[in-house]
């Protein structure tokens, strides 16, 4: 499996791929990026980006929401966690941001090839010990998601955000990049 084949259609939005431009991907180092604008047929957007590090990086981004926004110009207005598909489901970080006049709400959470929801490059680094201990392996990634918030209605654009989070992370598991248990590299 491999993360460039997250399907295009999830949830009945539609992605168009949206290139990344070599800088920010230099920047990253990611072993895998996938940026895209899933499109609702109603015409609402949720930007995904989704950074896959692999065991031989590191398992771990080095750049995170909390910086690259600020970096990229946008305020941040508001940090907390919110619950994805209720029991049984997993947590999120959700930030508020703004930059001239423009608001979005923003999910993210960091995901390994056994666990889902990990709100901290911490908590993500705990996970990969465990997960080279017992298997060898410890690779993870960086799951973001953006919607715009009009007409100041966060609500709404959580509710977005919300679906696609459950759709997205269901698909992650499916393509989930298949490693060699000496962590040499993913397929």
């Amino acid at each position: 499996a491999t993360l460039r084949t997250l399907p295009a259609e999830l949830a009945g939005w539609n992605a168009v791929d949206i290139p990344m431009e070599l800088d920010v991907a230099d920047m990253l180092r990611a072993d895998a990026n996938v940026q895209r604008a899933y499109i609702h047929p109603l015409g609402f957007v949720v930007y995904v980006y989704v950074g896959y590090y692999g065991t031989a990086r590191g398992g771990t981004p080095e750049h995170t929401p909390e910086m690259c926004y600020p970096a990229q110009g946008w305020q941040i207005d508001e940090t907390g966690s919110v619950a994805i598909g209720g029991n049984g489901g997993f947590m999120a970080r959700e930030l508020v941001v703004e930059k001239e006049g423009e608001r979005r709400l923003v999910h993210f959470w960091y995901r390994t090839q056994a666990k889902t929801g990990i709100q901290s490059t911490a908590a993500l680094r705990w996970s990969h010990l465990q997960a080279r201990l017992f298997a060898g392996r410890g690779d993870g990634a960086l799951v973001r998601l953006d919607a715009p918030i009009e007409d100041d209605d966060i609500d709404a654009a959580r509710q977005k955000l919300l679906a696609m989070d459950r759709a997205l992370e269901s698909a992650l598991a499916t393509v989930w990049p298949t490693e060699s248990p000496s962590g040499s590299g993913a397929s």
